[in-house]
């Protein structure tokens, strides 16, 4: 039994290999130490079992075949005593297979005999330890930024997320208007009520409202109250969120749905501070702290005369805008162990992990609904998932692909995405018309099956 290792982030660049032929273990010895890397070579499994007990390693080189034990089960008791220390397997032409293997239970790559030129190598190695690193940091950095961070409700380290917490603590220092812009599934109520609950009105109401699911006179009485008889059914006097929310905020989501009549109505109040309700013409003075959002843009909006131009002067003081998802990918892990922590408490299942080739799959994937689409994906997995082990095939079993994605419009895409694109949607036919198998397929590709194996797990192409 071998014991985990300890955090590699927190260690120098220090490499494991593991290889009974006595050129290789030079090879990589010379190769590491020219890169300023600390290297100890066993050349049996049951030696570099001991060593990696022993010791903690950024990067572990594994011989798939050893005299004394397969590297495939030396791989699976070090992924199992430290799942983070990245794997690179070793293997001859022959063993194709078994590398493959490897690979799905959390090898990062392989190289193959004969080794490349020593370029490409060190750019797999260097890419390993790169990876393990910021696993190991982003699992480290969640409990951290949870207790440092103003803002512990909202999960996020990299900088577009820095930005927004910046805003948010500038906003609730003031009483300014805000105006929240991102797409669905952002976060902008959760922005919104951080906002509320810095500022110095956290102890009084927080009244949320969208305003495109409602229809135009409803939303109207909503927000502004009504008089006894100012239409069928009025049968009280009725106060509106605004009279409700005074002293406190009040947030209106989807503020671009407003009619115009309502922009007219928002207007006035903002201005005057104060509201008459439908069928009513006396004025109450409302103080409230107004905090809009939209998925629009609300200065294309005002140019295409749908949105008033006064009214967006009067709420766009303080803009504060959302990434998506796809653009603060380095938060994926973070919010997926949240949300699988979460739901796993929630539902009283026991503790679940990811497997680095659901992680890949997760980062791969573009989430056109944003962080609501990852936490509804994993409140779905750990509700029908069975084991402990999140694996890459549960990911793509239970993520949601809409056929608008497959979709792609080429003109006026960079060269780059438009190829990525394209090789991955080969690749999947590639692997589909040879059933899955990898040798056929590379003959037909006319690729190596090393680069074959590559852009399938850059791809995060399931197999």
């Amino acid at each position: 039994m071998i014991h985990p290792a300890a955090n590699p982030a927190m260690t120098e660049e220090k490499v494991l290999v593991i290889d009974d032929e006595p050129f290789s273990r030079e090879y990589f010895q010379k190769l590491l130490e020219r890169s300023h890397s600390r290297v100890q070579t066993a050349a049996t499994a049951a030696e570099g079992l001991k060593a990696f007990s022993d010791d903690s390693y950024s990067l572990v080189i594994l011989d798939v075949r050893l005299p004394d034990g397969d590297g495939i089960d030396i791989l699976k008791q070090i992924k199992e005593a430290s799942p983070l220390t990245p794997v690179i397997i070793v293997t001859a032409y022959g063993s194709v297979e078994k590398a493959v293997k490897a690979m799905k239970l959390g090898a990062f790559d392989f190289l193959g005999k004969p080794f490349e030129e020593s370029g490409k190598v060190l750019i797999t190695i260097k890419n390993a330890i790169y990876q393990g690193k910021l696993e190991s940091e982003n699992l480290s950095l969640k409990t951290r930024l949870k207790s440092e961070s103003l803002f512990p409700q909202i999960i996020g380290r990299t900088a577009p997320m820095q930005r927004v917490f910046e805003l948010v603590k500038k906003a609730s220092e003031v009483g300014s208007n805000v105006l929240i812009r991102g797409e669905s599934g952002t976060g902008k109520e959760l922005i919104a009520r951080a906002v509320h609950m810095s500022g110095m009105r956290r102890k009084c109401i927080f009244l949320a409202l969208n305003c495109g699911a409602l229809p135009e006179n409803l939303l109207e009485t909503t927000l502004f109250g009504y008089e006894k008889g100012a239409f069928t059914g009025a049968v009280k006097t009725t106060k509106g969120y605004f009279e409700e929310a005074d002293g406190g905020t009040l947030f209106l989501d989807e503020i671009g749905e407003a009619s115009p009549s309502l922009q007219v109505r928002l207007l006035r109040t903002l201005q005057e501070k104060e509201v008459i309700r439908v069928g009513g013409t006396k004025s109450y003075p409302v103080d409230v702290r107004m905090i809009m959002a939209t998925n629009k843009n609300l200065e294309e909006e005002v140019v295409k005369k749908r949105f008033r131009k006064d009214l967006f002067y009067r709420i766009n003081v303080i803009k504060i805008e959302l990434p998506l998802l796809k653009e603060r990918k380095d938060d994926i892990l973070l919010l997926a162990n949240h949300f699988l922590q979460k739901y796993c408490v929630m539902m009283n299942k026991k503790k679940k992990t990811l497997h680095p080739k659901a992680l890949q799959i997760l980062m791969n994937h573009e989430w056109p609904g944003n962080v609501r689409e990852l936490q509804n994906l994993i409140e779905r997995i750990v509700a029908l998932h069975p084991g402990e082990a999140i694996t890459g095939k549960d990911i793509a079993q239970h993520i949601t692909i809409l056929d608008g994605e497959g979709e792609h419009e080429f003109q006026g895409m960079p060269y780059a995405k438009a190829k990525e694109i394209f090789e991955k949607k080969y690749l999947e036919s590639l692997l589909r018309k040879y059933r899955m198998n990898f040798e056929e397929a590379s003959r037909c590709a006319r690729v190596h099956p090393a680069t074959l194996y590559r852009k399938i797990k850059y791809y995060a192409i399931d197999t």
